[in-house]
């Protein structure tokens, strides 16, 4: 029976936008995260961040609007503060991401901030004294709002040459520092988070998908490139691409259902497929032609991206969706619930064996090392009189999924990491709410940026302690 590797790094995950704050400090520039308002009386399943246009653009950054990922939960200033008390939980790892607008205010400019680049040295500095290692982000819904405005985000192909300058100038500062690297967050969450992703104003273009399929492509060009520099660099780097689990199941066996879960899941194996195996697959090609999407895609660029592959991948896994031919597209955003989950206050469903499924089938189709980079679920977190936080509902959750990563890893996938999202509070990515909490230890701030800031550990905290200190034999 295989075990969990000895160096199996457990820990958790934050991002730059949702936990530094210090949006206007030191000389860092506007991020597109910085005019994502909280809107209070938003319903719980609505991203009204994923699809902008000019108008609400304008409206966002007109409006009288509280904006909490301005503030976060000031990791900026406090930051020896959080990693002590993860520290104190025994991770042996954070994932967290490089703030773009803070090394390249505008995206566009001739030199680096260097206040920016110093605050990392520290932080990396002060991760290692306390024995946590470091897996960066490089690009994670986070770009200068100069790059939106001035050039219309990824889907033009300067993009390219100014996120290589950004990637080249953070890996040759930190390459001592940082083992692995992670280019761009979840790079297949194009339809489903596409303006934190692509910086699109989707009637600002002709043919929307086309416009975001082009996107993604110079996302892969820049990833290779920068791929390409980091093994010349250091040749221990790892660098690696990173997905959002988005495979479905069929609602039932009926052969449409079956069919369109193919071609749905097909489809977002593209990303890494492109990425780790270096070509663009056919099938896709036969998407884009029935879908009238023409890319630009030059031979240079094809011979980047298959000497420049990926070495290791990256999923985030929260809940499975199912999908339904008489209802269903092939749309990512097209889903049915399936009747058989429970699910949040966000529609969010709870399925463990959804964790073991596709870390086997990414397995089985890449033989690659792989890192769990995110897994957790959100929860209205009720702090007691005396500061406690009973949140059996979490203990079950992780407790569950990492049984399932158990499995996967027992029947030989190689997994060298976990990750959960978050191992403390921070603002939520798509409702810009404090108040949907996924960490272990409680930070006293609300969805106005209200509070003592102070830190309360939660029982899972102390739960989770155990599983790392036992290697994950007792969970």
């Amino acid at each position: 029976m295989s075990k969990i590797r000895e160096d199996f790094l457990w820990g958790g995950a934050i991002a730059a936008n949702q936990a530094e704050g210090a949006y206007n400090k030191d000389g860092r520039g506007l991020s597109t995260a910085d005019i994502q308002p909280f809107i209070p009386d938003a319903k719980p399943t609505d991203l009204h961040f994923n699809d902008m246009d000019s108008i609400t653009y304008e409206k966002y950054q007109q409006g009288d609007y509280y904006f909490p990922k301005r503030q976060g939960v000031h990791f900026y200033e406090r930051y020896r503060e959080y990693i002590d008390v993860l520290a104190d939980m025994h991770v042996k790892t954070l994932r967290l991401s490089i703030s773009w607008s803070r090394i390249f205010p505008n995206g566009d400019d001739t030199d680096p901030n260097e206040k920016g680049l110093a605050f990392y040295d520290e932080l990396f500095k002060y991760m290692k004294e306390k024995n946590i290692e470091p897996i960066v982000t490089i690009f994670h819904y986070e770009m200068p709002l100069n790059l939106v405005e001035e050039y219309g985000g990824w889907t033009n192909s300067k993009l390219v040459e100014f996120f290589v300058k950004y990637g080249k100038t953070v890996l040759q500062r930190y390459h001592k520092m940082v083992k692995y690297w992670i280019i761009i967050n979840q790079i297949n969450l194009i339809h489903k988070e596409a303006f934190a992703s692509l910086g699109i104003l989707k009637d600002k273009v002709d043919h929307y998908e086309q416009a975001q399929f082009q996107a993604v492509h110079h996302q892969f060009v820049a990833s290779a490139k920068i791929t390409e520099f980091g093994h010349k660099l250091n040749s221990s780097l790892q660098l690696g691409v990173m997905l959002a689990d988005t495979l479905t199941a069929p609602y039932s066996c009926k052969p449409d259902d079956v069919e369109l879960n193919f071609r749905r899941n097909r489809m977002q194996y593209f990303y890494s497929d492109v990425l780790i195996r270096g070509d663009y697959p056919e099938y896709a090609m036969a998407y884009f032609k029935d879908k009238g999407i023409e890319l630009k895609i030059t031979e240079e660029e094809k011979k980047l991206l298959r000497d420049n592959t990926a070495d290791f991948l990256a999923v985030s896994y929260y809940w499975s969706n199912t999908v339904k031919a008489s209802e269903n597209t092939m749309d990512p955003n097209s889903t049915v619930k399936n009747p058989h989950l429970k699910a949040n206050r966000w529609g969010w469903s709870i399925n463990a064996s959804g964790l073991y499924l596709c870390m086997s089938q990414y397995w089985d189709r890449y033989h690659v090392p792989m890192m769990v980079a995110e897994n957790g679920i959100g929860f209205k977190d009720v702090l007691t009189p005396d500061n406690q936080v009973h949140d059996d509902y979490r203990i079950e959750y992780h407790q569950e999924h990492i049984a399932a990563l158990k499995e996967a890893i027992r029947e030989g996938a190689d997994i060298f990491a976990y990750c959960t999202w978050a191992p403390f509070d921070i603002i939520s990515a798509g409702t810009a709410e404090m108040s949907k909490r996924y960490g272990f230890i409680y930070v006293d701030y609300d969805d106005k940026g209200n509070g003592s800031g102070q830190f309360h550990y939660k029982d899972s905290f102390y739960w989770y302690k155990q599983v790392i200190d036992s290697n994950g034999e007792e969970l």
